[in-house]
């Protein structure tokens, strides 16, 4: 595989030959692909076991049909002080269960999809457009969502009735082998992927915005910082801000930015529908005197949100939702790009030329830990 040259040296010699200027472009193989699914996953698990206080917050706000804001902080303190610390923790175990191979699928399907697609649909005249990197990473994000989504559907419902058991309403209260079979016996295996078109209609376009969002937003980053700085060496604005830090060099900076951006976009995409899959997934937790109009699907469920609860209750749980997405979904950029660049290291010891069935992706790391 081609030696990748160092970002700072790419646009250097590109922005004095008048082309383009484009990112670095990290390169795996067949095998660090899959390596690099099994690491990717495995950062994913810990991001969510450190975030799951916050969405056990989430679910309870969207369980409940008091529109009066509350605070985060507090609920988890009452979770705790009433309930018992580990409550805070109640329903990962079942989550963690297909976690791992719902990621796995999610990481390959992605890779796989974002190699096939810049294959066939190769940026002929070297654009470098933001607006190609939107359709590939979109539609692959797409793809890998709906795909991941069959595995993890199941156990996302029994997670969801675990999380909302309150030790304050009394009566029995079930463990996940209790939900798993209440299910099977009310619903049968049907009962397993009940909210699925919810589901779909909230992850897939969250995984549309997140993926688009993301590497649109490191091109555009790029370019904007890059013409800047150009612009101002060319006046002799050396001490400029931009010809002085160099920010289109400061990869790190632009990742941040980038995950930032796309955390935001992906949950304002994916809050409506993701509260209509909440209350569909607790059709026999919370709400059974509602079961009969709740069984009508998710656009039944979603007038009655907003007839009852209005366009507000849309957006419940959106501020532990932002606490957990936006240091996660860093944490989570930076560990998928880190991987990839140590992996592509690994596997360019010995220079060949570039494969058919190689992916890229723009590198995030600061120039110290490119390939030279």
């Amino acid at each position: 595989m081609a030696t990748i040259p160092n970002p700072v040296t790419t646009a250097a010699v590109e922005s004095s030959t008048g082309l383009p200027l484009t990112p670095k472009k990290v390169t795996l193989g067949p095998a660090s692909v899959v390596a690099y699914m099994f690491q990717g996953t495995g950062v994913v698990m810990c991001l969510d076991v450190v975030a799951w206080p916050m969405e056990v917050a989430r679910t309870r706000m969207q369980a409940s049909k008091d529109n009066r804001p509350q605070s985060t902080f507090r609920l988890l303190r009452d979770i705790a002080k009433t309930e018992g610390p580990t409550k805070l923790f109640r329903g990962l175990g079942p989550f963690l269960l297909t976690s791992l191979p719902a990621q796995f699928v999610y990481l390959g399907v992605y890779e796989h999809a974002t190699t096939v697609l810049e294959r066939n649909f190769p940026d002929r005249h070297n654009t470098n457009s933001a607006m190609r990197e939107v359709a590939v990473a979109g539609t692959a994000g797409f793809l890998a969502e709906a795909m991941s989504a069959i595995l993890y559907v199941p156990t996302d419902i029994v997670s969801q009735r675990l999380r909302v058991q309150s030790e304050l309403k009394g009566g029995s209260h079930m463990t996940s082998i209790d939900v798993f079979k209440s299910i099977y016996k009310t619903d049968g295996i049907r009962g397993y992927y009940q909210g699925f078109m919810a589901t779909l209609l909230a992850y897939t376009p969250a995984g549309v915005a997140h993926w688009a969002g993301y590497e649109a937003s490191k091109k555009i980053l790029f370019n904007e910082l890059s013409a800047k700085e150009q612009k101002q060496i060319q006046q002799g604005k050396h001490d400029g801000f931009f010809a002085k830090y160099r920010l289109s060099q400061n990869n790190m900076f632009i990742v941040g930015v980038s995950a930032v951006n796309s955390s935001i976009l992906s949950l304002l995409v994916s809050s409506p529908f993701d509260m209509v899959r909440v209350r569909l997934q607790l059709l026999d937790s919370f709400h059974q005197e509602q079961a009969e109009q709740l069984k009508k699907g998710w656009w039944s469920m979603a007038k009655l949100i907003a007839k009852e609860e209005g366009i507000r209750g849309f957006f419940k749980g959106m501020s532990p939702k932002i606490m957990a997405a936006i240091p996660g979904g860093i944490g989570y950029l930076f560990a998928y790009e880190y991987i990839k660049e140590n992996l592509e290291g690994k596997s360019s010891t010995a220079p060949s030329p570039p494969s058919k069935s190689t992916s890229s992706v723009a590198s995030i790391l600061p120039p110290t830990f490119s390939s030279a």
